[in-house]
This record gives structure tokens, C-alpha cells and sequence, in this order.
């Protein structure tokens, strides 16, 4: 299953299966062809009033429906960390009014993995972190210099064993706070975030 976020908005590519159980105020779109793809998201992106699209597919055509839907769509990688640290609490940022996680663009020639690994630490001031395995990769859209983008961020756990207390938000990057978070307040606390970043805490059976 692939979820493209536009804002708070969700268009799905899920397996046929999965429309059987999903949200009942879900719009299911049925046999679009390659044409009526590379046109959706800028079709979706105008239907403010629709929430969430599925496009059902069978599970070998997953990869050439995304494929087809970003045709038209300015790519960009990024990458970001799931933090834990060895009180067994997370690592969350405070930008814009919501809780969010550290990430950012991948610079030209680097590695995803060592994106992932820079951003944490420029943007909560720590370092000697030990990357684990790639989590996820999530997917949202939004305008810039007229263009529409697609961000594709690459998340990856971390553990940090150093100070919990030498966190430090990297302000000119809109970053309020730094906190720490045990498992048990994230629920509550990710009431106010991103949905792309709900579905990273999701993939780590956090939520």
C-alpha cells in the first residue's frame, strides 16, 4: 500500500482486498487508466471537499500505479529518524503548532541514510547516534515556485545512549522545542501532527 498525503488529505494505492475494510467515507476509484493517473493529483489537490481517494489494485500493478501517478509531480528525497533513547522515550519536534519528527532534504550526491542521520542532529543539536534499520518511506505533496512536489522522506530508527539534556531546537529551521516523549503520551500528544507522520509511529506499532 502507497498513501500520498496532500496536507491532511489521503490518495491511497492499496491492494484490492483492502477497500473491503476501509474507511466507509472513502471514495474508491475503479480501472483508472494511465491518463486519468497522471492526471489525479492535481485533480485530487483542486477537490478540497474530497478526504480520502482508494485506488484498488492488484498487488503487481502497487508500484506502476505510483509510478504513473507521479508522472507529473517534482520529486524530492528527504530523510528523517524515529529517536529512542535508553529510557525508552522518543525524540519529537514542536514546528508550526504541531508535533512533528526531525527530517530534511537530501543534499545532491549524499547518501539517504547520512541525510537522515545530518537532519536529526542540526535539528536537535545532538550527535553519536546509532542508526538502525529503514522504517518507512512516506509521501506528501505540496506547491512550490509553481510546481507541485512530492516529497519522498526516507525514516530511520535511531537510538541515542548520550545526554537527554543537551537537546537543542534548531530555531532557524521554525523549531520550537525539543521533547522527549514516553511511549505511553504519544496517543495523545499525536492527536496534533501531520498524518504522514502518524503513519511513521503506525509502521513502528507505536500507535
Amino acid at each position: 500500500m502507497y498513501s500520498i498525503y496532500f496536507n491532511n488529505r489521503i490518495l491511497r494505492i492499496c491492494n484490492i482486498s483492502e477497500t473491503i475494510s476501509c474507511n466507509p467515507n472513502a471514495t474508491v476509484l475503479h480501472h483508472a487508466d494511465t491518463k486519468t493517473l497522471e492526471e489525479l493529483p492535481g485533480l485530487f489537490e483542486k477537490a478540497e471537499n474530497l478526504k480520502m481517494l482508494y485506488i484498488p489494485v492488484p498487488d503487481s500493478e502497487l508500484q506502476n500505479t505510483l509510478n504513473a501517478l507521479c508522472t507529473n509531480l517534482t520529486h524530492i528525497n528527504a530523510g528523517g529518524g524515529l529517536v529512542q533513547n535508553s529510557a525508552g522515550e522518543y525524540l519529537l519536534i514542536h514546528r508550526n503548532g504541531l508535533w512533528d519528527l526531525p527530517k530534511g532534504k537530501q543534499e545532491e550526491g549524499e547518501d539517504i541514510a547520512l541525510t537522515a542521520l545530518r537532519e536529526v542532529e542540526e535539528e536537535c543539536g545532538i550527535s553519536n547516534l546509532e542508526q538502525g534499520e529503514l522504517l518507512c518511506i512516506t509521501h506528501h505533496t505540496y506547491r512550490m515556485h509553481g510546481l507541485h512536489m512530492l516529497k519522498h522522506t526516507y525514516w530511520y530508527n535511531m537510538k541515542y545512549s548520550g545526554d537527554c539534556s543537551v537537546v537543542v531546537p534548531q530555531v532557524e529551521e521554525g523549531i520550537q522545542q525539543c521533547r522527549w516523549v514516553p511511549a505511553t503520551e504519544l496517543p495523545e500528544l499525536l492527536k496534533e501532527t501531520y498524518p504522514s507522520i502518524r503513519q511513521v509511529f503506525e509502521e513502528a506499532g507505536l500507535l
